[in-house]
């Protein structure tokens, strides 16, 4: 019986594909931390970059990498009740290493035609969240073993980040085995580091999620497209390379698409990945580039249809006179932008469009609003 090959490309939200593109430098990172005495940086990590970047997938990545190495990793969200579902992650991934259930003693035993006994648990001392992380990270040392905690979706406005924060210095000062990855929106970060409750993050190792190079996607796609029992014609890989952009999720997407239309055909194609494209290009549009569009305010349009103008990157000095607006408005809108992750700075005063693919799907809305 012959053996079903399964669709080896992975576009859904933290779902850690067979070969990540590009991320070397910070894989080896934070395993080198993982592996270390607790002094490395990178034990405390920040991943930035824009949605479809491979943030949350990278976060699965390190947690999956820590239990394999004896860790216990805790996955979570960042999101009103985080601190309880840390605990909760934490007692139930350690669960299998030591007792959390509450401990209790006997009370009594009575003897009549058969034993009785009757329990009671043990007096409890007053505990808040840092003291029952305590108690966790103390029973896994003698184990031999510590705690990762993932946070995916950082959001400043959730205060239990300050009471996390602050319990993750203590711990780190105490010498707990424990490490912190968290990963966020360039905004959402920016703001995290600007509070002064949290101002420790600033020391953490932080890793910018910048596009990919053109040569890091073809060698994922051809690796991906191989364990699906697949490959290219030199021509349909160009074409995959040119409409991925650079894009970790766009990657995915158009892999995934690719892989499918090329049904029981093991060589793919150009023509099989130029619908490929364009389907993967609409589902792009409809997963991440509505979401941002929905974010920007009319401000924020304005300041985009001035860049728009430009064929390539906009000079910020150009702006003020076509907005008719001040230096000082440009570049609070400017900041904004950039902290949202819709554009990016490539030198100084030079700005562009952060996501391949956004200024034409950008447009595209604008002409929607004005036939409106």
């Amino acid at each position: 019986m012959a053996k079903t090959i399964t669709n080896p490309f992975t576009p859904v939200v933290g779902k850690v594909p067979p070969h990540i593109a590009g991320r070397e430098e910070i894989i080896a990172d934070v395993e080198a931390a993982l592996a270390g005495t607790g002094n490395d940086p990178a034990i405390i990590s920040l991943l930035v970059g824009p949605r479809g970047a491979g943030k949350t997938a990278l976060l699965s990545y390190f947690a999956d990498t820590a239990e394999s190495s004896g860790w216990v990793a805790a996955r979570v969200t960042c999101v009103a009740g985080m601190l309880d579902d840390v605990l909760i992650r934490a007692q139930r991934a350690a669960r299998h290493l030591v007792d959390t259930r509450p401990s209790r003693k006997i009370k009594g035993a009575g003897i009549a035609n058969v034993v009785s006994f009757e329990l009671e648990d043990s007096p409890i001392e007053p505990a808040n969240w840092r003291s029952k992380m305590d108690d966790i990270l103390d029973a896994l040392a003698e184990q031999g073993t510590g705690l990762l905690v993932t946070i995916d979706e950082v959001n400043p406005s959730i205060e239990e980040m300050t009471t996390l924060v602050a319990a993750f210095q203590h711990f780190l000062d105490e010498g707990k085995r424990v490490a912190l990855i968290m990963a966020g929106l360039p905004y959402a970060v920016t703001s995290l580091l600007s509070g002064k409750s949290t101002s420790f993050l600033r020391r953490a190792a932080r890793y910018e999620l910048q596009a990919l190079n053109d040569y890091e996607v073809e060698e994922a796609l051809i690796r991906t497209m191989r364990d699906g029992g697949k490959s290219f014609e030199p021509d349909a890989l160009d074409a995959a390379v040119k409409a991925i952009k650079g894009f970790p999720f766009m990657l995915q997407l158009v892999g995934y698409r690719t892989w499918r239309m090329a049904g029981n055909s093991e060589v793919v194609d150009i023509s099989i990945v130029n619908d490929a494209a364009g389907v993967a290009r609409k589902e792009l549009a409809q997963r991440v580039y509505e979401a941002i569009w929905f974010e920007l305010s009319e401000a924020d349009k304005s300041f985009l249809l001035a860049m728009a103008k430009d064929s390539g990157t906009t000079r910020q000095t150009d702006l003020p006179g076509r907005l008719d607006k001040s230096s000082g408005h440009v570049s609070k809108y400017k900041k904004r932008l950039l902290q949202q992750g819709v554009i990016q700075e490539r030198s100084k005063g030079i700005l562009d469009f952060c996501l391949p693919g956004f200024k034409e799907y950008f447009m595209e809305r604008i002409a929607e609003e004005r036939e409106l």
